[in-house]
């Protein structure tokens, strides 16, 4: 009975060999092409960074006055993190009133202020003229706390 399973078996192992040379070739692959055509700027994502919280993408404050830095990540056409220099970016926000958000866009300074969502974009262009942006959506969502229920702890009757 073991003997019927050893061709399925042997398929498996074939599969996984096949595999796992397809991915050797894709490595190479990928290091010739890197040479080729070396490293070029095309996408961009907002980061935050926070005490606690170095975060890609978008992210949620929980308390008033809770800080996080905006900065860009770059990444080349094979989606792998940008090494050369990236090019200053523009920040912007959604917010325009402060009243989600205080956004400093020259230090990329985010404040949280109270329950929302703003936008926080970035653009910059390329050494080849290459306009990129992102927008990534900063959620203040502080709990709020509901004050005391007053109880009645006792009464007290007076008879005349």
């Amino acid at each position: 009975m073991g003997h019927q399973h050893e061709p399925e078996q042997i398929k498996n192992h074939q599969l996984s060999r096949l595999i796992e040379l397809a991915e050797r070739q894709l490595h190479v692959l990928y290091a010739i092409a890197r040479e080729v055509a070396p490293p070029k700027l095309t996408s961009i994502q907002i980061a935050f960074q926070g005490v606690h919280m170095p975060t890609a993408g978008p992210v949620t404050l929980t308390t008033a006055g809770q800080v996080v830095t905006a900065s860009v990540l770059g990444f080349d056409q094979f989606g792998a993190p940008f090494t050369g220099t990236l090019p200053a970016a523009t920040f912007t926000s959604s917010d325009t009133a402060s009243a989600i958000v205080t956004f400093d866009p020259t230090t990329g300074l985010t404040t949280a202020v109270a329950n929302g969502v703003a936008n926080i974009t970035a653009t910059l262009t390329t050494a080849e003229g290459l306009a990129l942006t992102d927008t990534e959506a900063v959620t203040v969502a502080i709990p709020v706390v509901p004050p005391p229920t007053a109880v009645l702890s006792s009464i007290k009757v007076a008879f005349a």
